[in-house]
């Protein structure tokens, strides 16, 4: 009976300590994904921003629209004033830790080219509502708010246009709701967002943050239920099979978003799908390569200007207005703005007349 009680006395101990390793886990990943994602992104965050000043011609409309939590999102129609009828409406999906206004040249090139464009900021994020960005599933949760807002009235053929957290949202978002969409353009957006947690963790912690796997995906299925599930590939899937056309877009050399863990080697192919690899364009792979190379020269001489504890956004925000060359700097790169320019103008057309991208 003693030796019963003893092994009965060793289970409890073994099951007691596992159950707290187990929640240590949990709240060690609530913890990590919350000291990221857990704030909002203030216009003033960005060190540096376009102006719209330096669009001639780029008119804007501000409007609002609700979110299903309780705030509003604030958001933008664009287009080029010597236009009164439009090709269609193409609605940008922003990267994380940043807003809709830094895309005003991709969003000023397409309006010159006879578009209306929306632009909005995310939950969280610069212009919009909520006490912050919850997490990497909440861009799709956004873009499909703002679907719905705009398809309301919206007449005009429909494109999206996404980079990185946005590039998600494009894609995902197509597991929310399947919309009268032409085309998706998809710029360096990531697949899974676990997958994108832990490669970014790992890259600041170390890879032991794979052991918080299965604790940060029941964090995330907490948070957002089904959704946290929901893959690019998956969206692109339903999708594509229903007609929307996608090109997507991802540069071998990106180090914010690794080629394995991108959309575009995750998605499965088919007619309605154009996959386009460059080898040196980064992660925001539409720059210019003089560009790349001016933000480049720019970082390393902030760098070496300021001591660590000084590399402050203030100070960034000072240092650029005073060395950047704005023309250089937001300067795209015109094969591949025009390569989805025509994507768009394609995907436009009634499908009996489409001629066959190249792949």
């Amino acid at each position: 009976m003693d030796i019963f009680l003893s092994v009965l006395s060793v289970i409890g101990i073994i099951i007691g300590a596992v159950l707290l390793i187990m929640i240590i886990s949990f709240l060690l990943s609530a913890a990590l994904y919350e000291s990221v994602f857990g704030k909002r992104f203030e216009i003033y965050d960005s060190a540096h921003l376009p102006d719209l000043n330096d669009y001639p011609g780029l008119v804007n409309e501000p409007v609002t629209f609700p979110s299903e939590r309780e705030y509003n999102y604030t958001g933008f129609y664009y287009h080029d004033e010597k236009y009164d009828s439009f090709k269609g409406l193409i609605v940008f999906s922003h990267g994380i830790f940043d807003g809709q206004l830094s895309y005003l040249p991709e969003i000023a090139y397409f309006a010159k080219h006879g578009y209306k464009v929306f632009g909005f900021d995310n939950t969280g994020c610069h212009l919009s509502g909520g006490k912050s960005l919850r997490g990497l599933p909440q861009s799709a949760e956004d873009l499909n708010a703002a679907l719905k807002f705009v398809t309301k009235d919206n007449k005009l053929p429909l494109f999206l246009f996404g980079h990185s957290w946005g590039g998600y949202a494009v894609s995902a978002v197509h597991c929310y709701n399947l919309y009268d969409i032409k085309g998706v353009f998809v710029q360096s957006g990531f697949d899974s967002s676990c997958e994108m947690v832990l490669e970014e963790g790992s890259a600041m912690m170390g890879r032991w943050i794979y052991i918080l796997k299965s604790y940060i995906k029941l964090y995330e299925r907490i948070k957002y239920g089904k959704a946290s599930g929901y893959t690019a590939h998956a969206g692109i899937a339903k999708a594509s099979t229903n007609g929307t056309k996608f090109m997507i877009l991802h540069s071998t050399d990106d180090k914010t978003i690794s080629l394995k863990n991108s959309v575009l080697a995750n998605v499965a192919k088919n007619d309605n799908i154009t996959l386009v690899t460059e080898k040196h364009k980064g992660h925001n792979s539409l720059d210019s390569n003089r560009a790349i190379k001016h933000k480049e020269q720019l970082d390393s001489l902030f760098e070496a200007s300021f001591a660590k504890k000084q590399r402050t956004n203030k100070n960034r925000r000072d240092f650029f207005k005073e060395k950047v060359d704005k023309k250089i700097y937001y300067e795209l790169d015109s094969k591949l703005m025009k390569l989805i320019a025509d994507f768009y103008e394609t995907a436009g057309v009634a499908p009996d007349s489409v001629p066959p991208l190249n792949k």
